[in-house]
């Protein structure tokens, strides 16, 4: 595998053989994962913008508040800096006086589709155009990146598995969500980052309809579909692995449903290949659903992507008619619920591979491997 400066000036390379292609002078990022996908330098802008300009001949710029000047001093890559005082500064000091002297005499200045409004409100003799040329290179993990993908995959598989192992009638969602906490600590020895995320806890059946609630607690775990839910960042990563079990034995009508989650599930990844639109996925999804008569049960996408964030590009729903390739990685989470009854989804991370796909995360998703008695 190769290491991080190679990583870095493979992707800068990309980025700047795609602005010739598209006949921009310059382009600005200003998000600030996109800049940590060019740089791995991590910060929290605090009110100061910062602005990261990639030309496609010469070395990238970076325009900073002067607070952050040395710690934006980095020795595995070349740029040039300038920078600005601080968030509003008196007239010529300001970051977009800065940035307007590199960009206004440019014929053709573009800007990631994230940038921040106020960057083109502020440049008005800026020659703007918006473009999703980071948006699309993200898309597609270098080795490197799938790398750091299994990885991070691998943690949250365990965690999975461990709060299964765990998990009976009574069991109370604090125990479920200490797992990650102390999984968590020990990332942080290991490779330390502020970033770091490492969040699982299981949303019983009075809260697992409702996907992005948050759970009591001191809830229990009793009847009906639970849903343990693991969302992990680490070394700058992510990853999601979920799975819906039960604490007692389900019935009929909680076999049924999920049986029609594992079905989707397999239509899914059926169809999740090169060579597909990421819209394909939702309508054969829906279709299945939409059979059964629980079509009025989805509440979102069965999938997208995931990289540096557990959601990004590409989503795999209606309305999204890019085609998806070899190294994209998304979840596969088609999944359907009912008021005050419960949820029924497991979720896990895949890479699209040339034939098809391989799942990243692991864990049981049979319903008899589920029944935890």
């Amino acid at each position: 595998m190769q290491n991080l400066e190679q990583e870095l000036k493979e992707r800068l390379t990309t980025l700047q053989d795609n602005l010739k292609k598209a006949n921009l002078d310059a382009y600005v990022i200003t998000n600030q994962e996109d800049v940590w996908y060019f740089t791995n330098i991590n910060y929290k802008p605090e009110q100061r913008p910062f602005l990261f300009v990639v030309y496609p001949d010469k070395k990238p710029l970076f325009i900073v508040p002067k607070l952050e000047v040395d710690h934006f001093t980095v020795s595995y890559f070349d740029y040039e800096m300038d920078n600005y005082f601080d968030v509003t500064s008196k007239n010529g000091e300001n970051w977009y006086d800065v940035l307007t002297k590199y960009l206004a005499p440019l014929a053709r200045v573009g800007i990631e589709s994230n940038g921040e409004l106020l960057v083109t409100r502020f440049t008005p003799n800026i020659n703007w155009e918006t473009r999703f040329l980071i948006q699309n290179q993200r898309m597609l993990k270098s080795e490197y990146e799938l790398d750091k993908l299994q990885y991070v995959s691998d943690v949250c598989s365990k965690v999975v598995q461990q709060t299964l192992k765990i998990s009976r009638k009574g069991t109370k969602v604090m125990d479920t969500y200490s797992i990650a906490m102390k999984v968590g600590a020990e990332e942080l020895a290991k490779n330390f980052s502020l970033e770091n995320r490492t969040i699982n806890a299981v949303w019983p059946a009075k809260f697992s309809f409702m996907p992005h609630s948050i759970p009591d607690v001191n809830a229990t775990l009793g009847a009906g579909p639970n849903i343990d839910i693991a969302l992990f960042n680490l070394q700058g990563y992510a990853a999601e692995c979920e799975r819906t079990f039960f604490v007692e034995e389900p019935t009929d009508e909680e076999r049924k449903h999920f049986e029609q989650m594992m079905m989707a599930r397999k239509i899914f990844l059926e169809n999740l290949k090169p060579g597909k639109k990421a819209s394909d996925i939702e309508k054969v999804v829906d279709s299945y659903f939409e059979q059964e008569g629980v079509l009025n049960r989805i509440l979102h996408r069965p999938g997208h992507g995931i990289g540096l964030n557990n959601h990004e590009w590409p989503t795999l729903s209606l309305g999204n008619d890019d085609i998806l390739q070899e190294n994209m990685v998304i979840s596969v989470e088609p999944a359907i619920y009912f008021e005050n009854h419960g949820g029924y989804r497991h979720s896990d991370t895949a890479v699209i591979t040339k034939d098809g796909y391989r799942l990243l995360t692991k864990a049981p998703t049979d319903l008899e491997d589920l029944i935890l008695k």
